[in-house]
Parts: structure tokens; sequence; C-alpha cells
């Protein structure tokens, strides 16, 4: 009896173990974008009405947080979340899922004297063949990681 336990044990660690992912965590360094005001305020206006806007809410969070950066005298900055749109298809052995994100900056230094950054982002991905549920989830997030950072270096380009 305990021969076959142990076996049975064996087992299950040795397929645990050997299991390997296809997709794989991407670590990812999103450059500082800097803005010529005093403050700066994040309105995120969607609800979290799925694990996905919950997850990319947060991801946004992070990001004004900690690599929006103000250095200016007087004004403001407000961040609002205009879109964001998540597409997915799964199929036997097929998996795609696409973020689409629209963020809108605006500057505000007088009455009048305000710009306005408008910045779209768009990223897709795929899986094809065998995968597990967690490379679904981790192509999921990596995306969302991308499409902000696009966002990031096209504000760069902008500022």
């Amino acid at each position: 009896m305990v021969r076959y336990l142990v076996s049975i044990i064996i087992f299950l660690f040795g397929c645990e173990i050997n299991s390997t992912q296809i997709i794989k965590p991407e670590k990812f360094k999103y450059d500082i974008v800097k803005f010529n005001t005093v403050s700066k305020i994040l309105d995120n206006e969607f609800e979290a009405n799925s694990s996905d806007h919950e997850i990319m809410s947060e991801i946004i969070q992070y990001w004004f947080d900690n690599r929006v950066k103000t250095d200016g005298f007087e004004g403001n900055l407000f961040l609002n979340v205009k879109k964001i749109q998540f597409n997915r298809e799964k199929k036997i052995d097929y998996y795609k899922f696409s973020v689409s994100l629209s963020l809108e900056f605006i500057e505000t230094k007088s009455s009048t004297n305000t710009k306005t950054y408008n910045v779209k982002s768009k990223e897709y991905g795929e899986i094809s063949g065998s995968f597990a549920i967690k490379d679904q989830d981790n192509l999921d997030i990596n995306l969302m990681h991308k499409a902000l950072e696009s966002i990031s270096s096209k504000l760069n380009e902008i500022n």
C-alpha cells in the first residue's frame, strides 16, 4: 500500500514540476513621464465590472502614482480614463486577447492656458496549441502592461 501511495505522490509532483509555461510574466519598467504642473489627479470613471477592469485600474493607479511626476510651479494635471476595452476569443487550442486603452491628460495652468493630450493604445496577443489557463492569465496581464507602456512612450515623445 505504501508503494502505491509513494508512486502516486511521485507521479503527481513529477507532473507538476515538469509542466512548462508558454507565456512568462514579464517585468515592465515604465518611463517616468513629467508634466509641468504642481498637482495631479486621476479620474477613473470606469466601474470594475469585471476582473480585467479591476486589474487594469490597479495597474493604471500604480503607474499614475509612481511614474507620472509633476515638476512645475503652477497648474494641475487631470488624467481621465476614457476607455478600457477587452476582447477575448477562445477556441480549442487557440486564444486571442486584446486591450484597447484611451487616456486623456489635461494640463491646466490658467483659464486660458490649457493643454489636452488624448493618447490611445491597442495591444493584442495570441496563443495557439496546447496551453494552460495560467498562460492565458499571463498573456492578459502582460498585454495590459504593454498598453500602458505604449502610452508612456507616446507621452514622452509628445512632452
